[in-house]
């Protein structure tokens, strides 16, 4: 057999090349984002499950939305009660509106539930004291606008199948508009449960107009671009939710595998029929 034989010059381009293809591999590691790699790490911890969707207007059942967290506010006579939701994104924050944090007293996160009136469920149940709260630095009581913030907790929270971070939506666009999302609330039609409502997101311009004639000082300029829109699938149906809640995107039901869009900041909820914000 004839073999080939290389001359210095050529076996240094050959070198050259299979440097540069590592290069940019390595180059692409790098450049990926935070968020990007710490998801990449969390869907690899996904299993999948069998865990069916409640009807809308009922409690979810467990481990169906495992990064749902109820953030307790203390009153004066040392009770606590849970106002409003965010989502655990990682293993220390959850991440919620800042109108949740910015009023009261916000003192304990409690995750791992659905229902907190059913006995069964509260074993289950992990609570952390909160450390520290984040909100954005432009929002104010005043204004329903930069209406995001973070919970830091006191200590880390293990991963289980009933508690697990939501990954967030790193895509450079934003969802195209008719994409169905899940909107994941605490406080449905009254109860003290978390539920899930089938949404769709709506168009800015669209949005905008279904709030032209509502006069409110916290959308004084109107729907921003850095505001989503989403509407109920279900036009008919009249579901209350004394709170708000994260809004995800479903990659893959069978593994739990969700992306967070956003949290839901407003809405004229109870028949309003008007879309949340």
């Amino acid at each position: 057999m004839k073999t080939m034989a290389f001359k210095p010059l050529e076996i240094l381009f050959i070198l050259l090349c299979i440097l540069a293809i590592f290069n940019q591999i390595t180059n692409a590691q790098v450049l990926q984002r935070p968020a990007v790699r710490a998801c990449a790490a969390l869907d690899n911890g996904l299993q999948h499950n069998l865990i069916p969707h409640t009807p809308e207007g009922s409690a979810a059942a467990l481990g169906k939305y495992p990064y749902m967290a109820l953030i307790g506010h203390q009153k004066e006579n040392e009770t606590v009660v849970f106002p409003c939701s965010g989502a655990l994104i990682d293993k220390r924050f959850v991440l919620t509106a800042a109108h949740c944090i910015k009023n009261g007293k916000p003192s304990v996160v409690r995750l791992g539930v659905t229902n907190l009136d059913d006995l069964a469920q509260s074993s289950g149940i992990v609570e952390r004291k909160i450390k520290a709260i984040h909100v954005h630095p432009s929002y104010t009581l005043t204004s329903a606008y930069n209406d995001i913030g973070l919970v830091e907790l006191e200590s880390d929270v293990n991963y289980s199948s009933l508690v697990y971070p939501v990954c967030l939506f790193t895509a450079a666009a934003i969802p195209l508009n008719n994409t169905e999302l899940y909107s994941t609330r605490w406080g449905v039609n009254g109860q003290r449960i978390v539920g899930a409502v089938h949404m769709r997101i709506l168009p800015i311009p669209l949005c905008r107009d279904a709030y032209s004639k509502f006069a409110n000082r916290l959308i004084a300029d109107g729907i921003r671009t850095t505001q989503l829109c989403a509407h109920d699938i279900d036009q008919s149906r009249d579901e209350c939710a004394i709170a708000t809640g994260p809004m995800v995107l479903v990659e893959d039901e069978g593994l739990n595998k969700y992306r967070l869009v956003g949290i839901d900041s407003f809405g004229l909820h109870c028949g309003s029929h008007k879309p949340d914000v």
